[in-house]
């Protein structure tokens, strides 16, 4: 019997050593990042602080206010509406309230800036149906047209939390403000809207992350952000000392924020007895006012979705036969294989981290197996910088040593290679495949994995034998989250893809760069109908 426990524990100890492994080589990039805080910027920082500082700050805190309003009124309205009234196509569109999770904001921005251009879609239905020749011009291109375009594609993070919310909310509590002579218009604001306080701030974080990490919108809207400051030291000042210092200030701030949402979350306790509640009972109301309820949550699937879905469609009808081609097909296959495979190494490392802390009895194996999840909170243009850093101090004695030792000449393994760019989108998406394995393992519980440790099978076995099976649903979602994200992504890619290599969303951005924006259509479609994927399946979890 001793012998048995001496084996366990020297199992424990390989699948702990492995585990440490594997958060040291996931957080080293955002460690770098920290780190070099210390170290100071470079020369320009002088010149940026005096001259360009205060308007990166005022700009991206300005996008991150503005977008927060504009989605908490997107969001939660249109959430309140299909989860306490009964309309005409309401379970329709609270499926089609989603769909703007399918458009990246840089595809979104460069589809209003077509639809409201001189010769746009706006202005010629203005003069030849209206017959207005003098209408005025809308200029969107600046930072209210972007706080705008970028809340259209955002609001959903609001609206999904929100909604989740209010669909599992109690009766009883609006059953008692009904008692007390409340409305319902009152019982929402007074009762509802406080309790619902922490889902929705959880997705304003969502919001302002994103709205933090944006580049091609910014860039091609004419704002300058931290973002776009990076991207501006690095390529353009040639400086990546300020761009690391400008990118470990972003991080402190997003760092700030999970920890002060936390913060604010735990000081008071949000629970519900659960046990014989009932959804909240839908009103149907007058029908003027379901006219009115449809209208109202059509509105931001239009912004959000149709309006821009229509400017692409148009768009790639009339450059179809420019753009499509057999390199064209090498970049959608280019984008594929990436997504491939950084989705089927998230969830692999997702898997084992899961399991590895539930096998574990250290308290802080288990806490360190939770980690790597925050990259998904770091901008990608920071996880790029940080990888950038400790990889070419890597690759750099690597080659040295195999000059030494072999006498071989050999080029770097992972800068500026495909192992780099998978490694660095493994670190940022690694979250999303995270929480939807985790979820699927907490279902089904650890019954049959137990079962299985008292026959004496193996871990390895189990795991290959009993638990991937068991979780076949759980991998595929985190696989298809991470595939989708992965072809959006755009701030990344333009950092650290090798020479050679193009993806969808970097051949958007450049077509947009080059005042080519029609061209952006195709491979922006390409990328749109990927992300409806996900869509469709988290439309079928919240319904079941």
């Amino acid at each position: 019997m001793f012998s048995f426990f001496y084996y366990n524990a020297k199992i424990d100890k390989k699948w702990s050593l492995l585990t440490i492994a594997i958060v040291l080589l996931l957080g080293a990039p955002l460690l770098t990042i920290l780190l070099k805080l210390f170290s100071g910027p470079g020369e320009s920082w002088a010149h940026i602080k005096e001259y360009l500082l205060l308007d990166y700050l005022f700009n991206s805190l300005f996008l991150m206010v503005a977008c927060s309003i504009f989605t908490l009124i997107l969001g939660v309205i249109p959430a309140w509406l299909v989860s306490a009234y009964s309309f005409p196509f309401r379970k329709l569109l609270q499926w089609l309230l989603i769909l703007p999770l399918a458009f990246p904001n840089y595809l979104t921005a460069y589809a209003y800036a077509g639809l409201f251009d001189y010769s746009g879609i706006y202005e010629r239905m203005m003069v030849q149906i209206f017959n207005l020749d003098h209408i005025s011009h809308i200029d969107i291109m600046g930072i209210w047209g972007l706080a705008w375009v970028m809340s259209f594609s955002l609001y959903p993070y609001v609206y999904l939390s929100a909604r989740s919310f209010f669909s599992h909310q109690s009766h009883r509590q609006m059953s008692a403000a009904k008692v007390l002579g409340a409305g319902r218009f009152k019982a929402f604001y007074s009762i509802v809207l406080p309790l619902a306080r922490p889902a929705v701030v959880g997705g304003l974080l969502l919001v302002v992350m994103e709205v933090l990490g944006d580049y091609g919108s910014a860039y091609y809207y004419g704002v300058s952000t931290y973002t776009t400051a990076i991207f501006r030291s690095w390529f353009a000042l040639e400086e990546p000392e300020t761009a690391v210092y400008l990118s470990a200030q972003l991080c402190m701030f997003i760092l700030f924020l999970i920890v002060m949402e936390r913060s604010l979350r735990g000081e008071k306790k949000y629970q519900f007895n659960s046990e014989g509640s009932q959804q909240l009972i839908k009103k149907t109301p007058k029908s003027h006012i379901q006219a009115m309820f449809m209208v109202v949550t059509i509105i931001p699937i239009s912004l959000g979705f149709i309006l821009p879905l229509i400017q692409m469609i148009y768009w790639a009808s009339i450059t179809f036969h420019e753009v499509w081609s057999t390199s064209f097909l090498s970049i959608v296959w280019s984008s594929f294989y990436l997504s491939m495979i950084t989705a089927f190494i998230c969830i692999c490392i997702s898997f084992f981290l899961i399991y590895a802390a539930k096998w574990s009895r250290s308290l802080i194996i288990q806490r360190l197996s939770t980690l790597p999840i925050l990259g998904y909170a770091v901008p990608g243009v920071v996880i790029a910088v940080g990888i950038m850093i400790p990889t070419l101090i890597f690759d750099k004695w690597l080659v040295n040593m195999t000059q030494y030792y072999l006498n071989w000449s050999m080029g770097f393994l992972i800068n500026g290679t495909i192992i780099g760019l998978i490694f660095a989108y493994s670190v940022r998406f690694l979250a999303v495949a995270y929480h939807p394995i985790e979820a699927s393992i907490q279902k089904i519980g650890m019954r049959f994995e137990q079962a299985a440790q008292m026959l004496g099978v193996q871990r390895w076995k189990r795991m290959l034998q009993i638990n991937i099976p068991l979780n076949k649903l759980g991998l595929l979602s985190g696989a298809l989250l991470v595939f989708v994200d992965t072809m959006k992504e755009l701030p990344l890619t333009l950092l650290l893809k090798p020479y050679g290599i193009m993806t969808l969303s970097v051949k958007a951005f450049e077509y947009a760069s080059d005042e080519r924006i029609s061209e952006t259509a195709l491979p922006a479609l390409f990328i749109i109908m990927t992300g409806l994927i996900p869509i469709f399946l988290l439309s079928r979890m919240m319904n079941a």
